[in-house]
């Protein structure tokens, strides 16, 4: 199973249902509203990288993957649950030392892990 996680995350298979793919078809023309992502990203990958985070600025994606602090992707991760941080150790995607973390939540969501995120950063002795 771990095997089939990995090469769905790596090789880019969405695996949707074929009633998701048949309403899809529908959706072709429709578009989101571009600039919410960039506040989300922008408020995210600032805060971040106020709080010393590696983390190369996407120009297109709707996640960071940002360099990991502990060399142990796995054990940052845990680190991160314990403030309630849901994110992604990069060793899922092959790169091991590195973690993804999402921002196609609500801005309200985003705001509101902030404190968590500098709370962690602290704890792992960054800026």
């Amino acid at each position: 199973m771990d095997g089939l996680i990995f090469c769905n995350r790596t090789l880019g298979f969405v695996n949707a249902p074929a009633l998701m793919q048949r309403l899809v078809a529908g959706l072709q023309r429709e578009s989101v509203n571009i600039m919410e992502y960039q506040e989300k990203r922008d408020m995210l990958f600032n805060h971040l990288t106020s709080l010393g985070f590696d983390i190369f600025k996407p120009q297109g994606a709707f996640y960071l993957f940002p360099k990991s602090p502990l060399e142990d992707d796995m054990e940052f991760t845990r680190r991160a649950q314990a403030y309630n941080i849901l994110v992604v150790p990069g060793s899922g995607f092959g790169l091991p030392g590195y973690f993804r973390l999402a921002y196609c939540i609500d801005k309200d969501i985003i705001e509101k892990s902030l404190p968590a995120w500098t709370a962690l950063a602290q704890e792992l002795g960054l800026k």
